[in-house]
């Protein structure tokens, strides 16, 4: 009966020993070793393929869950995120589909609203013109603003743009906040802060509006990451309590929350905005007074609308027609004129 490889290392080292008594401990150190790598190598060739099947499936849920591949590789310095995506897709196209599919009974839900969420926080406070005006009553002249903006118009000049401008920071599922992005945040009143610099046309915005008999309401302004993470991880267990898989509400919940680490809140350049006559966060507020009024002028201010209708396949997330991003009167007026969002104004653009 022909020998065990175990039995032959037991009986190699054991006979050196005898030989020489001076190798005894050598010898059975020597053996020990030896026998620790034949048992761990002989575990993993019987459980090969229950380690490559655990490999795979960790390789399956972060490749099939939009963004988390590239958060996950940022976060351990595998590399940057940015570079991960290019390195999978390897396009320059920023503007690709990157709507996660979903189950038909998922896309149902989301169709009929039973699932549509923004990634607002439910118990957010409100800011009105006159809340914010406490503190600015006289800091912003929306008369001297009209006439600037009269004589901008009139000027006739080539505008370039920069893609290292912070107004046109491109910050999405694919894009995570840069790692040297700084920002000086800024108080309106007690409790609502935005970057610094996008105060004095977000106030000049809100008293247009006010001028022309309509009250804006501005809605979950800046935000850290921390409350960006509980309000994706609430959304997750919502759409799960009413029968969702994880994954199901994962896929859901990125279509209308994103990741922290790669929202527009978290650098104070995103506003909610309605109206004091409807506050929620619904569709429904683009065919109010104030949803049109923002449509047709907000760019004047330097905002846009961030996630349009129809470009759901780009920007992956859903319609929200109150959620407005600061990009500069320059870019913005570009951007409303040919109707582009903001993924599509850096293809063409930057």
């Amino acid at each position: 009966m022909e020998k065990t490889f175990r039995q032959k290392i037991i009986e190699y080292f054991t006979s050196v020993a005898k030989k020489n008594k001076l190798l005894k401990y050598p010898c059975l150190a020597g053996m020990s070793a030896a026998l620790v790598f034949y048992y761990v190598g002989s575990h993993f060739l019987m459980s090969g393929k229950r380690y490559a099947s655990m490999f795979f499936v960790v390789v399956f849920f972060m490749s099939s869950c939009s963004f988390s591949f590239a958060v996950f590789a940022e976060r351990t310095g595998f590399t940057s995120a940015q570079e991960t995506y290019s390195a999978i897709v390897e396009t320059s196209d920023v503007s690709l589909a990157v709507v996660e599919p979903v189950s038909p009974v998922v896309e149902e839900m989301l169709e009929e609203g039973s699932v549509v969420a923004s990634e607002h926080d439910d118990g957010a406070e409100t800011y009105t013109l006159d809340d914010l005006l406490e503190q600015h009553e006289h800091d912003y002249d929306i008369d001297a603003h009209e006439d600037y903006v009269e004589a901008e118009a009139g000027m006739d000049q080539e505008i370039s743009f920069d893609n290292s401008d912070w107004r046109l920071v491109l910050i999405n599922k694919q894009h995570p906040i840069p790692e040297d992005y700084d920002f000086k945040l800024g108080t309106f009143t007690s409790g609502m802060r935005c970057d610094d610099r996008v105060i004095e046309d977000l106030l000049l915005m809100m008293q247009a509006a006010k001028k022309d008999g309509l009250n804006l309401v501005v809605r979950s302004p800046y935000r850290t990451s921390d409350h960006q993470e509980d309000n994706f991880n609430d959304r997750i267990r919502s759409y799960m309590k009413q029968g969702l898989s994880y994954m199901e509400a994962y896929k859901a919940t990125s279509r209308v929350i994103t990741v922290p680490g790669c929202s527009e809140h978290e650098v104070g350049l995103a506003f909610d905005i309605t109206s004091d006559t409807f506050i929620s966060l619904l569709q429904g507020f683009a065919d109010t007074e104030e949803g049109q009024w923002l449509e047709e002028h907000s760019y004047e201010y330097g905002f846009i609308l961030r996630y349009p209708s129809g470009k759901e396949y780009i920007t992956g997330i859903e319609y929200e027609p109150w959620h407005f991003r600061y990009v500069g009167r320059e870019a913005a007026a570009i951007m409303t004129e040919e109707e582009l969002c903001l993924e599509e104004f850096w293809d063409k653009y930057l």
